[in-house]
């Protein structure tokens, strides 16, 4: 609005401001028209999408109704559940199968520990007990065959898979590496988001029936490459053996400690392996536990300590640390065990794993470590009532026919072989399930077995026939139909509830001014009257119900459809009597269950048969194109809630009242400066005739 100097009534004694106010309500209303064309065009936009959602609703429910799965449900029973249990997929033939025995059941092998000597044998020494949950180190003499220690660190590296098309990492150590028959293997273990990689210096000495996931690992660059990329975010976890490894910090002045990062310091290895310690460039050599410098030949004045067991290092001479900042170099190896284990898949492939023990590890994270492999397959299981370790393979069956299923390797001081004692174990189970099907002798590898769509499982042996017999689910068909109507007659009810609705064309939109003389109560009560019958016999409503109801009367036309149950009639599904409802569906259940009874495939074609005419289409397959239609035809009109108004129609026109209004505002506001000015000048007018008059006086009053 223009500022602009106003004087109000001062000389004149009128209510400017009042006249003015109601000259301006008069000049107001073609604005306020302008407000309520826009507030109904809101209005409608909203009641468009709330009805839209309902098309859209059903158009998911007419997407799953095309699916098989809705009409093929199959249902199985047999004849003696104790004995034979039985699940169907949607594509399993109806009919019915014959199981005349089963003479054998599938069983998972399984090695015993000490199973491979004549007497059984516990792992522990005669008076001593195994604790699971402490370091292995600890107990080594607590075994029967005590624990090979090998020196050397088992490191744990972690990195992220970033997408590249060669992925690789490089690892902070170089692993220990053994050759044999020319081939270098190292000890490493490799898993990429928990899927187990094979590790070798060259992708071409794999053997054909150990083909996988496989990494190849160059021992001169240190670098870890992968045969394929590993995708962003992956997680790589790398456990390998380095002989040695050294550990680099910075102490301050009078620092007391340094620990390292592993216990059980291998305190008699030599060698590259042998303990070393520098600080600020001088070197300092281990003896009894006790740190000398290097040039101490007499070992007469020791700085510091090492306790072997925790990897703490003592400074009890602080003069060796005495300036601000103190360069500490520790290179050392530890104390690790080592187990091989193997097993056999059906395809007649190995997984083979190493595990690298370390000295604080214990049985129970041993048994984890196997229990947790994602491709071993193999459980282990230690009872300490009978001091025994047991190992079970996760699948059944004879999956190698020449021999075990558990593949016990490495060298006799392994610690399977070895501490554990599954040198020569015996192994059992391992069998397939043998049974005579339909007359025909065959066996399994597992109990539960699958066989044209019907997945079968044995729950024991047994010589009396046992029936399995696959029939449709009509309950479930049956609801999956009465779903689809139940949709429908919801959409119907909204739309025709919406044609129907009464419109009060005295009840325009509430202006502000108007909304100020009302109770809120009030308020509510004329805006559902101002915003009722907005989509009254709308005509893209009208059509697409029209539309709906002819689609779902027509005769389906297709060669493949049983004439006895072309038309939705037909299988019990009718118009309700009331015409008022729009063309509501309702369900004659028996009529309905007996024609899924008695002809499925007539049933389903009916709604999702599929053609080149609408006439041979089903009743699902029409529908679907009539109401995408509509729903297509009302976001053009009404917009989506992630549209701008410039991409629908109803928005566009708001968008030009927006600019009317703002047109009409910016008139009214120069025509209530113009009102003001000339009362304005009215007032200056009557102020100067009022100075006139007086002066005018003073002359006849002498």
């Amino acid at each position: 609005m223009t500022s602009i100097q106003r004087i109000t009534g001062l000389a004149s004694g009128m209510d400017i401001d009042s006249i003015v106010e109601k000259m301006m309500t008069a000049a107001k209303q073609p604005l306020v028209k302008l407000q309520q064309q826009k507030q109904i065009l809101e209005w409608q936009e909203e009641d468009y999408r709330t009805l839209n959602q309902k098309y859209f609703d059903f158009r998911s429910t007419l997407s799953n109704m095309k699916l098989t799965t809705k009409y093929r449900v199959r249902t199985t029973t047999s004849s003696n559940e104790n004995n034979v249990t039985a699940t169907a997929a949607n594509n399993a033939a109806l009919g019915s199968a014959t199981i005349q025995s089963v003479t054998q059941l599938a069983t998972a092998a399984t090695k015993i520990s000490g199973s491979g000597s004549e007497t059984a044998t516990t792992i522990s020494k005669s008076g001593a007990k195994i604790k699971a949950d402490a370091s292995l180190y600890s107990q080594t003499g607590n075994f029967l065959n005590g624990i090979t220690w090998n020196n050397g660190v088992v490191v744990s590296q972690s990195f992220s898979g970033d997408g590249d098309a060669t992925a690789s990492v490089k690892l902070s150590n170089p692993p220990v590496s053994t050759t044999t028959d020319g081939i270098t293997y190292y000890a490493m273990n490799v898993k990429v988001n928990g899927k187990t990689y094979q590790v070798v210096n060259d992708k071409s000495n794999i053997p054909d029936n150990e083909k996988g996931n496989y990494a190849v690992y160059n021992a001169e660059s240190g670098v870890l490459t992968f045969d394929s990329a590993v995708s962003s975010g992956f997680s790589i976890n790398v456990e390998y053996v380095a002989g040695a490894v050294t550990e680099t910090k910075t102490l301050a002045q009078g620092t007391a400690t340094m620990q390292l990062g592993h216990g059980l310091i291998a305190t008699d290895a030599g060698g590259d392996q042998a303990f070393s310690l520098k600080i600020n460039n001088t070197n300092y050599v281990l003896e009894n536990d006790k740190l000398y410098a290097e040039s101490d030949t007499g070992k007469s004045s020791p700085i510091g300590t090492l306790d072997a067991s925790t990897g703490l290092i003592t400074f009890t001479d602080s003069a060796v640390l005495s300036g601000e900042s103190n360069t500490i170099s520790v290179t050392y190896s530890s104390k690790y065990a080592t187990m091989s284990l193997g097993s056999y898949n059906e395809d007649g492939s190995i997984n083979k794993a190493t595990f690298y023990i370390d000295g604080t590890d214990s049985l129970n994270t041993v048994m984890a470590d196997v229990n947790n492999h994602s491709t071993l397959g193999i459980g282990m299981y230690y009872d300490a009532n009978a001091d025994r370790v047991s190992l079970t393979r996760k699948s059944t069956g004879d999956l190698n026919k020449d021999g075990d299923e558990i593949i016990i390797g490495g060298s006799g001081n392994d610690f399977l072989n070895q501490t554990l004692q599954f040198n020569g174990s015996k192994e059992s189970g391992g069998e397939n399930a043998k049974f005579t099907m339909n007359g025909l002798e065959t066996e399994r590898t597992s109990n539960t077995f699958a066989i044209n769509g019907v997945t079968y499982t044995l729950k024991s042996k047994f010589d009396t026939p046992v029936t399995v017999t696959v029939s449709n689910d009509t309950d479930t068909i049956f609801k999956n139909i009465k779903d689809f109507v139940d949709q429908y007659n919801s959409l119907i009810d909204a739309v025709q509830s919406k044609l129907n609705e009464d419109r009060y064309p005295d009840y325009a939109p509430l202006t502000d001014d108007q909304r100020k003389e009302l109770t809120d109560t009030q308020q509510d009560q004329w805006d559902k009257k101002a915003r009722s019958g907005l989509l009254r016999n709308d005509m893209t409503l009208k059509s697409s119900l029209s539309n709906m109801r002819s689609l779902i009367y027509s005769k389906v036309n297709n060669a493949n459809i049983s004439s006895e149950y072309s038309q939705l009639s037909s299988i019990g599904i009718t118009t309700t009597s009331d015409w008022l409802e729009g063309g509501k569906l309702e369900i004659d259940e028996d009529k309905l269950k007996a024609a899924i009874q008695n002809d499925p495939d007539s049933v389903e074609l009916l709604f999702r048969a599929s053609g080149s005419t609408t006439s041979e289409k089903g009743i699902v397959q029409r529908l679907y194109d009539s109401v995408n239609q509509t729903y297509n035809t009302i976001v053009d009109k009404a917009g989506k809630s992630t549209y701008v108004n410039t991409q629908f129609t109803i928005g566009k026109n708001i968008n030009d009242l927006t600019d009317k209004i703002s047109d009409m505002n910016d008139k009214l506001d120069k025509l209530e400066d113009r009102y003001y000015a000339q009362f304005t000048a009215m007032e200056q007018a009557i102020q100067k005739y009022n100075s006139q008059y007086t002066y005018l006086s003073s002359f006849f009053s002498q």
